[in-house]
């Protein structure tokens, strides 16, 4: 179903050939100009900051399970429309805690945040009309899946079409009548039939499909073609426009990173007090299951794999006379996740042995 108003409605619009007018779209004191629906010339800064401790005042549906699909604040370029999320121009964005935004108002619009209006360019409207999921300012960054579950598709949505729909796109089933579904992703990390873990990565955002610029399109559906749903449920003064929704799906209620340990590597490197050769490098990281790899690098600008496919620990790195060394360390935790770190400059100092003094 998503795949069929996804198709309809891109080749509407790609037959009209004839930018949308937004007549009515006035900023204060400016004529109304034109927009091309669908352009986006940036994913990146448009929008509040999702930065997972929010309040959105809702409690949980009995059966809330969902986190955020991504890590750190970023920004959220598209909402979830109420009044219709099937890609249609209906002239007003409904959010869910019931606000509207309207066309006939100039932007951005001061009274509403996720704003509806033009940009100053006259380009887009940044939460557009229809919309039936979120779009996350994710620039070439890891996906997390938002809950546990099966991968039911790590491909392209439209095999046969790369520049179609949501491009690369991962679905994963709860096993709860929903699923959970990313687009527009550059590189998939999981396949067809795994299981994954709340907050395993899988998959790094981009900007393939319909995309114009490097996002997350990430949505929450109902299983064999039930339709979308909010997973902010509805907190309206006024009954919800969409019937369809089950509530706010968020765990605790309110929007979440997932709970698990980041790595953060911590490297050191020091010469022993007895044998100044003999350099003591270490290395250690928050995160379950890290397999770390550790580099040398030395003035010559030459890097080299000490070891590779370790845990936490220690070594000892014979150094040359004279010459000065660094250490890199990268770690992968078992959900996916990834960091890097190096050591402060370590001078083996010169030896006087055999010269004249």
């Amino acid at each position: 179903m998503r795949v069929f108003v996804f198709a309809v409605t891109f080749l509407s619009l790609f037959l009209s050939g004839i930018p949308v007018q937004a007549s009515r779209a006035e900023p204060p004191g400016e004529r109304a100009g034109k927009y091309t629906r669908w352009y986006y010339p940036s994913q990146i800064s448009y929008g509040p900051i999702e930065d997972g401790a929010g309040d959105i005042g809702s409690a949980p549906a009995a059966g809330a399970f969902l986190t955020l699909p991504f890590m750190g604040p970023h920004y959220v370029t598209s909402i979830f429309d109420h009044c219709g999320p099937d890609y249609g121009t209906h002239g007003r964005v409904c959010r869910y805690d019931g606000q509207v935004a309207s066309a006939k108002v100039g932007g951005p619009d001061p009274t509403f945040d996720a704003g509806y209006a033009q940009t100053p360019g006259h380009h887009d409207y940044l939460y557009y009309d229809g919309h039936d999921g979120y779009d996350y300012g994710l620039y070439y960054e890891p996906v997390a899946a938002s809950a546990s579950g099966t991968v039911m598709l790590a491909n392209w949505l439209d095999p046969n079409c790369h520049t179609c729909l949501s491009g690369l796109t991962v679905e994963i089933n709860h096993g709860n009548g929903l699923l959970s579904f990313y687009g527009h992703m550059s590189e998939l990390k999981v396949t067809k039939g795994q299981w994954v873990s709340r907050g395993q990565v899988i998959g790094i955002s981009g900007s393939t499909g319909t995309a114009t610029g490097p996002h997350l399109h990430w949505g929450v559906y109902k299983l064999n073609g039930g339709g979308p749903v909010d997973p902010y449920g509805w907190t309206g003064s006024y009954p919800d426009p969409y019937r369809k929704n089950v509530g706010d799906l968020w765990l605790g209620g309110s929007p979440r990173f997932a709970n698990i340990a980041m790595p953060k590597v911590a490297v050191s490197a020091a010469s022993q007090a007895d044998d100044p050769s003999a350099i003591n490098v270490s290395w250690s990281s928050p995160g379950d299951g890290n397999r770390y790899k550790v580099y040398v690098g030395s003035t010559t600008g030459a890097l080299s794999v000490i070891h590779a496919n370790i845990g936490p620990g220690t070594t000892i790195f014979r150094g040359k006379s004279g010459q000065s060394y660094w250490f890199w360390v990268s770690v992968t935790t078992n959900l996916g996740w990834t960091d890097a770190s190096g050591s402060e400059l370590v001078t083996v100092p010169r030896s006087n042995r055999g010269e004249v003094q």
